[in-house]
């Protein structure tokens, strides 16, 4: 979702100020800045957009140059291309037969005050369903649209602009990360929808108090958490964060700074900090994702001041690696190679279309489509550490030793102990 200007309370920042109000006031003096991560996010939004209105596949945009903000553009590659199709097909799926909107321009100040923003998709449903989609093209960390607090004020915002089109009874939120192969659907009906919206005008209420004020912000309005913090302008210097990192590590926080010292202070400093029985391995398992948004938060606030000639004793600027080497633009190396006379064999890397392009080209002819159906399979997940919470069922593990066979016998001798 894109927005051109930015809400005081805007909804891509709710998880934030609805659980930490006092991030307001703190995010305050920070300026607003963009990325070459979120500059190429927002020519693969226009392209999506691009796409979805004239009838097109993303690749028909390859080689175009998207401005993005004041004098950048970015270049739409033949990869954007390809992952930005992936949201453009699932959106012309589930709006088939239905009103699709794009980019609609959504007021949310009923529940969130002076706060607006941009949807991707909308797709009003004549069976009373309100369907909300967000692409995001980051590769990053996965977003669920359960509970989605900015695709929950999106939803409120889409029905309040559109139930005097239709009588809707559900609404249905999805996000698209395409680069994850990430598809999140969540469907509610608009009781609970309403419901949930008027929790969020509650905390957007208290969180509008800090909007301008100069008052320090009361202990309990901090709300240090995952998802708080993680897009969170102030969380290096938030001193909440910085005693919840401090609480989570132990008394042996000071002991961080021997980590610059012997080799015999660094055994120390790690045996202090290590955790070592199942208890407290767990325990530090719930503090690590925090203490690292912190860590990155201070590297990042400490980039930040260097490059604004801001001196950081102990700590300096310098040239990184390089990059790998890439075209400016590949539709003007395409053009010059031609015109080298180079063959098509030597010119391009070539690959077979995904299993989602062969879809849309072969859903139409059962029969094709069922043979292409049979070589296609998805790799299987690989562990992964979650939370006891998490939804999925846990891996059963067989321990090592029940892989083999007991081959001791009742008296207690091991067969087969003459061939030793």
């Amino acid at each position: 979702m894109t927005e051109p200007a930015h809400a005081t309370l805007s909804p891509s920042g709710a998880e934030r100020w609805s659980t930490c109000p006092a991030s307001v006031q703190l995010e305050a003096g920070y300026p607003d800045s963009s990325s070459d991560y979120a500059d190429e996010g927002t020519a693969a939004h226009a392209v999506a957009e691009m796409a979805l209105r004239e009838g097109k596949y993303a690749t028909a945009y390859k080689g175009r140059r998207i401005p993005v903000r004041a004098g950048k553009t970015v270049e739409v590659t033949a990869d954007m291309a390809t992952e930005v199709q992936k949201y453009i097909d699932y959106v012309r799926d589930v709006a088939a037969g239905h009103e699709l909107l794009l980019e609609q321009r959504l007021d949310i100040s009923r529940w969130v005050p002076e706060a607006f923003g941009t949807s991707d998709a909308v797709i009003l449903r004549e069976d009373g369903e309100l369907h909300v989609c967000d692409l995001k093209f980051g590769r990053g960390v996965k977003v669920d649209a359960e509970e989605n607090k900015q695709m929950i004020l999106y939803a409120l915002g889409a029905l309040d602009q559109f139930a005097v089109l239709m009588d809707f009874g559900r609404v249905r939120m999805t996000i698209h990360q395409p680069r994850l192969n990430h598809v999140s659907e969540w469907a509610i009906t608009v009781d609970e929808l309403r419901e949930r919206g008027a929790r969020l005008k509650e905390a957007a209420d208290r969180a509008y108090l800090y909007v301008g004020s100069e008052t320090p912000p009361v202990p309990s309005d901090f709300g240090p958490s995952e998802k708080a913090c993680r897009f969170c302008k102030a969380k290096a210097t938030c001193p909440a964060l910085a005693q919840r990192v401090q609480d989570e590590i132990g008394s042996d926080f000071e002991n961080l700074n021997a980590w610059a010292g012997s080799d015999e202070q660094k055994a120390m400093t790690l045996k202090a900090l290590s955790p070592s029985t199942p208890e407290a391995l767990g325990k530090a398992m719930q503090a690590i994702d925090l203490i690292e948004i912190w860590c990155k938060g201070v590297r990042g606030e400490v980039e930040r001041r260097l490059l604004l000639g801001e001196p950081i004793e102990g700590w300096k600027l310098v040239k990184g690696r390089a990059g790998p080497r890439k075209w400016t633009s590949e539709q003007e190396a395409e053009d010059l190679l031609k015109s080298m006379r180079l063959k098509a064999d030597e010119m391009y890397d070539k690959t077979v279309i995904s299993p989602t392009m062969a879809e849309k080209l072969l859903k139409d002819t059962p029969r094709r489509w069922a043979k292409a159906q049979a070589l296609i399979t998805k790799s299987e997940g690989s562990p992964s550490v979650a939370p006891a919470s998490d939804k999925r069922p846990a891996l059963v593990i067989q321990p090592a030793a029940d892989d083999f066979d007991d081959v001791t016998t009742s008296a207690g001798t091991t067969e087969g102990a003459d061939l030793v």
